[in-house]
């Protein structure tokens, strides 16, 4: 295995409980850069549920897919508040990882 760590981060919107605590949601994600696969993710949210939900979203995607395909699970799949601010975290982490294959 060759575990890569990859964070993004985006700006929170405001009104928000996670702005009030966080101001920026910060993604972090543990990729296998041998197969593609993310193996582990943590993200900046203020409710458990809402990690937990975003992180079996994520969790054994493969990022040899590119970015995209994640990123409309995630539109369809988080209607939170957050979405957006997790959208460009995810754009980060995938550019991050697009960089280091090359």
């Amino acid at each position: 295995m060759d575990l890569v760590l990859f964070s993004g981060y985006a700006r929170l919107p405001s009104n928000t409980t996670a702005q009030k605590i966080y101001e920026e949601l910060a993604l972090v994600v543990v990729i296998d850069m041998s197969t593609g696969v993310v193996h582990n993710v943590e993200c900046t949210m203020v409710t458990g549920l809402a990690k937990e939900f975003v992180s079996n979203l994520i969790i054994g995607y493969d990022m040899k897919q590119g970015i995209e395909p994640l990123v409309k699970l995630i539109e369809r799949k988080y209607q939170g508040h957050l979405k957006k601010a997790l959208i460009n975290a995810i754009k980060m982490v995938g550019n991050q990882y697009t960089e280091m294959q090359t």
